[in-house]
């Protein structure tokens, strides 16, 4: 009885090294299986998980500045929209290749309508990336091509307002300051300096315009000077300076008409008045000869501003002074005359009888 005890001792402790290193390996591998058997959604198995999780929430943020970026409509602003509605696999997606695939797209589209609306150079430069067909060319072109480009057609398109433009006025010297400036120079001239040149040089126009006009003329030039719109100086030099010209051209004609008038009225009455004048001469005169034949007889008058005298050597005839009634008085002295001589006849006739 004591020998089978003995025996069921050793045979247990000859046993227990093996039971009790054993013990661990199979301790280990049931948790291992517990593990991996657990669902995703387990509070006590998120090692893993929460590596993706956060990997996901970056990229989630990554797209978000993306789209921040970017222009609503265009291929990028599509596509990022796109994976942060799509599954994580879907931003990973578009990070990696999608974003510059779509890039591509926004770029070549960008190119292609500068080019239809660029000027010969640009148009050129902008056909030559679409060729090259890389993104690499588009890239280049828009970043830095275009620019260099647009410049050159911007020094063409100034030159041809230089020849245009007057020498020594407001125009013509900003355009030679936008020529030996910057590109930045040159292509604020074409948007804005142009026309602020153009205004200036305009009313310099209507200010030199109205020191030569009539009343309505300078005042059509006072209004327009007054206002603050380009379009109005414009008005003013393409339309209002002649309507106003005319308002001027029809008083002063008004005014001549009336002047000639007046001055018709006053000849008409300068007229009158010397025929009255001549009218009184005409009888004063009749007067004259008549009282110069009553003083010598019914026969004879005896001369108002001659003497006549008889003689071998005739008669001589002194008459001094000229006037307007110069002629009547002539008049009135040859018939005082010819009385005077038929007076002489008769006395000698008689004088002969007897």
């Amino acid at each position: 009885m004591k020998l089978s005890r003995i025996s069921s001792v050793v045979a247990a402790a000859a046993i227990a090294p093996a039971v009790l290193f054993a013990s661990p390996a199979v301790a280990a591998d049931t948790a291992t299986a517990s593990a991996d058997s657990a669902p995703d959604t387990a509070p006590d198995a998120k090692p893993d998980t929460q590596g993706n999780a956060k990997a996901d929430d970056d990229n989630r943020l990554a797209i978000l500045r993306i789209i921040h970026k970017s222009k609503p409509g265009s291929s990028v602003y599509e596509a990022a929209q796109a994976a942060m509605n799509g599954s994580p696999e879907d931003r990973v997606r578009f990070l990696k290749e999608g974003h510059e695939l779509a890039q591509f797209a926004d770029d070549r589209l960008r190119t292609v309508q500068i080019s239809s609306t660029a000027g010969k150079g640009l148009r050129k430069a902008a056909v030559e990336a679409l060729r090259k067909g890389t993104h690499e060319a588009l890239r280049q072109f828009l970043e830095v091509g275009q620019y260099a480009a647009r410049d050159e057609d911007n020094c063409v398109e100034i030159s041809r307002i230089l020849h245009t433009a007057k020498r020594g006025s407001v125009l013509y010297e900003s355009i030679q300051k936008a020529l030996d400036g910057s590109p930045e120079d040159r292509a604020r001239f074409l948007e804005v300096g142009q026309y602020e040149a153009r205004e200036t040089d305009d009313r310099i126009l209507v200010t030199r315009i109205s020191g030569s006009g009539g009343r309505h003329l300078k005042e059509a030039a006072r209004k327009a000077l007054l206002s603050d719109k380009a379009e109005d100086i414009r008005h003013f030099l393409d339309i209002g300076q002649y309507e106003a010209r005319k308002l001027d051209d029809a008083e002063a004609a008004k005014a001549k008409g009336d002047k000639d008038q007046e001055n018709a009225e006053e000849g008409q009455e300068s007229k009158d008045v010397k025929a009255t004048s001549d009218e009184k001469l005409k009888q004063g005169g009749a007067k004259d000869v008549k009282g110069a034949m009553e003083s010598n007889g019914t026969t004879g008058a005896k001369p108002a501003v001659a003497t006549a005298g008889t003689g071998s050597s005739g008669a001589q005839l002194a008459a001094t002074g000229t006037g307007s009634a110069t002629p009547w008085a002539v008049g009135g002295t040859a018939v005082t005359l010819t009385a005077g001589a038929g007076l002489i006849l008769a006395s000698r006739r008689r004088a002969s009888q007897g």
